[in-house]
């Protein structure tokens, strides 16, 4: 969203109204500053790793189906390398992705606590401010918007490469051919939850992005509404922080149990 741009539904600027109204911010906003990005990414953060789990254990499945040897058949090769490929990869990722997002969580909340701290600034102050805090901010979503970017990219080559593997040797054993078609159908649901994700991370750059061109328009009115409605996303972005340390802890999804 463009400064220049006229209003919209995707306005997120205070009414230009008189009396007490002149506060007044729409109830209805789509701005990132109502805090429904936080959920989201948490929840979305959650979906992912719990996918990952459950594909985790297919792919076990699928090496202990697959045996290695000189009198290994051309699917049960392929597979083996499909499923040895996913382990090396895509875990190590999604925990990347828990970490990225706990790290984000920490510094919105480091930006909301400083904004609510009551300390006397004129609008320039104010504006300047809110300014750097969003370029941190968007530099920090767009980075973590290319590692969600990168698995779901990842995914789909494994999902690729999976579903060739499964057209090949109609002979095959029926165990493996049935632990495949389960680790082919855990990817896919994977594959899913790792671009509802990036997707959730797109959003929160592009209102990052149009927040940040707002501002730069020099609104009094706006700059003063973000101050405001970013100091009271803290809470949000506190329970957030608290479900993804909880992924953390939950193990390093590569462990073979």
């Amino acid at each position: 969203m463009s400064p220049d741009r006229g209003p919209s539904e995707r306005d997120p600027r205070p009414q230009q109204v008189s009396g007490e109204e002149a506060r007044a911010v729409p109830a209805t906003s789509t701005s990132l500053m109502d805090a429904s990005h936080a959920g989201t990414l948490s929840a979305g953060c959650e979906a992912l790793f719990r996918s990952t789990e459950t594909t985790l254990q297919w792919a076990w499945r699928v090496l202990k189906c697959a045996k290695a040897g000189p009198g290994a058949g051309p699917l049960a090769t392929s597979a083996r390398q499909c499923a040895l490929e996913f382990l090396d990869r895509v875990p190590p990722h999604v925990r990347r992705g828990v970490a990225e997002l706990l790290g984000y969580s920490s510094l919105w909340q480091a930006v909301c606590t400083r904004l609510g701290r009551p300390v006397a600034r004129s609008t320039e102050e104010l504006q300047h401010e809110l300014g750097e805090d969003l370029q941190v901010l968007l530099h920090g979503a767009q980075a973590r918007l290319g590692t969600a970017a990168a698995l779901e990219q990842g995914l789909l080559i494994h999902l690729g490469r999976l579903r060739d593997s499964r057209r090949g040797e109609p002979g095959a054993p029926l165990e493996l051919r049935a632990a495949l078609d389960a680790f082919t159908h855990s990817l896919s649901e994977l594959m899913t939850a790792a671009s509802a994700y990036r997707r959730a991370w797109e959003a929160a750059e592009t209102e990052l992005s149009e927040s940040a061109a707002w501002l730069g328009a020099g609104d009094p009115g706006f700059c003063s509404w973000m101050a405001d409605h970013l100091s009271e996303t803290v809470f949000a972005w506190r329970n957030a922080q608290a479900s993804v340390r909880t992924l953390r802890e939950l193990g390093e999804l590569s462990q073979q149990q």
